[in-house]
Formats: C-alpha cells, sequence, structure tokens
C-alpha cells in the first residue's frame, strides 16, 4: 500500500506535466493552423488590461504582469465574435484596428498575434523545456525509489525474525543475539614480553 502512495504522487504529478505539453503543443498548432491557413479579418480591440501575479516567498515579493485584449470581429458571413486574447502587443490600445485570423469554420479559435510571434513561440519553447524537466524528474524518482529503496526496505523486512506481543500488549522486535566475545587473546598473540 505504500508503494502505492510513494508511486501514485510522482505519477499524478508526472501525468499533470504531461497534460500541459499537450495543452502547449495544441495552442501552437492552432495558431500555426489560423496563421497559415486562416481566414483573414478586421478587427478592433474593445479593452485592454492587466493582470498582476505576486509571489511571495518570505521576504522576497516578485511580480508579473500580463496585458489582455479583448477584440471584436465580423466573419464574412455576418457573425459578431468576440474573443479575449493574452500575451498581445503592447502597443495595441482601446480602439486600434488589428488584423485577425481564424481557421477555416472556426472563429472560435480566433487570435490577433502576428504570425511566427517569436514571444509566444520562445514562451512555448520554454515551457516545455520546464515541463520536459518536471515530468523527467517525476519518472526519475520513481525509478530510483523502484530500484533502491523498496530493494532495501525488502531486505530490512527479512532480517526481522520474530515478532511478538509484549506484556503490555504492544509488538517487540526481538534483536538477534550478539556474537560471542572472545575470552582469550587471539591466536598468534605473543604472550610473553620481549
Amino acid at each position: 500500500m505504500f508503494d502505492a502512495f510513494v508511486l501514485a504522487v510522482p505519477g499524478l504529478m508526472a501525468a499533470i506535466g504531461i497534460a500541459g505539453m499537450v495543452w502547449a503543443v495544441l495552442r501552437v498548432r492552432r495558431l500555426r493552423a489560423a496563421w497559415r491557413g486562416g481566414i483573414e479579418v478586421r478587427g478592433r480591440c474593445l479593452r485592454l488590461y492587466a493582470t498582476t501575479t505576486t509571489r511571495r516567498q518570505g521576504t522576497h515579493v516578485s511580480s508579473s504582469t500580463t496585458l489582455n485584449h479583448v477584440y471584436e470581429f465580423t466573419t464574412p458571413e455576418g457573425r459578431v465574435t468576440r474573443f479575449e486574447e493574452a500575451g498581445g502587443r503592447a502597443t495595441v490600445v482601446e480602439g486600434d484596428t488589428v488584423t485577425v485570423r481564424y481557421p477555416p469554420g472556426r472563429p472560435d479559435r480566433a487570435t490577433a498575434l502576428p504570425p511566427g510571434d517569436s514571444r509566444t513561440l520562445l514562451g512555448t519553447v520554454v515551457l516545455l523545456a520546464f515541463l520536459t524537466v518536471f515530468v523527467t524528474g517525476c519518472v526519475g524518482f520513481g525509478v530510483f525509489y523502484l530500484s533502491v529503496f523498496k530493494p532495501a526496505k525488502d531486505k530490512v523486512v527479512e532480517k526481522v525474525e520474530h515478532v511478538d506481543g509484549g506484556a503490555d500488549g504492544v509488538p517487540h522486535m526481538t534483536p538477534p543475539p550478539l556474537p560471542a566475545l572472545p575470552t582469550g587473546p587471539p591466536d598468534g598473540f605473543p604472550t610473553a614480553l620481549p
């Protein structure tokens, strides 16, 4: 039971890391589909806002700010669509006209990021590298546990010879008997002084 728990925790963490990797790859594929074969329409920035995340570790405080844009565009069929996108250019402000791209028939996957946006691609590469190291560490822990800790634990369990209930009802381990101590000088030891 203990082994299952010890392996389930890093297994779950690795599964979450793999899910993050799949999400990152799918996001890049969707962006590329919109950039390469997508429909281009004119859109408008309705709103620009920033979200700030603050982290505190002891006395150290760090924060990061992400720009978010809300865009609106009309499809060639006349359907008005709004979408929100994080990480856009800081030079796009409310009221600006932008080029919106989306895959044919999927205006819900629209983007206003320019094709080949290097910040998005670099961020994805960094995220994938981090998650690869994270998943490798989780798997490595599982392998290390199975190859080092589990065999050591099994050997310790084999060495315990006897467990009995004491007078107080609590099990006590009986240690193995100690080897006999020597009673005389070792063989070949000089007995007389020179």
